[in-house]
């Protein structure tokens, strides 16, 4: 017969010390801040969709991901130069026969992200279309905005 003490690894006397995910994460912060760069945000809470942003001479183009949203849970708003994307996000339901949820990571809750954009925009003809759990916000330039390209002539002399 085979001794389990020689295949569970002895631990000290004394009291061990617990080391979890939450002590990384603050030591990471420790070091990010130190360097200049925001640290990660301290609570799912706060939560902030992720957005792809792109420039032409003719518009300002941002896409949001908020996946297992409906319409009717977003709202766009522009003010002053600032694109403001918002709303909320109910919490999960039961479905079928489980009494109960075991485990969650989805999001729910409020989330807002707030963009200055780099120039002025025409706010009559802002349009959000929403498909695919992709936000998508086109903000057209106005002419005046847009960059005036001249082709100057030229001689021999």
């Amino acid at each position: 017969m085979m001794t389990t003490h020689l295949l569970v690894p002895r631990r000290s006397a004394g009291p061990v010390a617990s080391f979890g995910w939450s002590d990384f994460d603050r030591l990471f912060d420790s070091l990010w801040s130190g360097a200049g760069l925001p640290a990660r945000a301290a609570a799912a809470s706060a939560y902030a969709p992720r957005i792809d942003f792109t420039e032409t001479d003719t518009e300002i183009r941002v896409a949001a991901e908020l996946p297992g949203l409906e319409e009717r849970d977003i709202a766009v708003s522009l003010e002053d130069g600032v694109l403001t994307i918002r709303g909320e996000r109910n919490a999960a339901k039961n479905e079928g026969d489980a009494k109960e949820l075991r485990h969650v990571e989805t999001f729910h809750g409020k989330y807002l992200r707030s963009l200055r954009l780099p120039s002025e925009v025409d706010p009559d003809g802002v349009k959000a279309v929403y498909r695919n759990g992709i936000l998508t916000v086109t903000l057209p330039k106005p002419p005046e905005a847009q960059p005036q390209v001249h082709t100057v002539p030229v001689t021999a002399s």
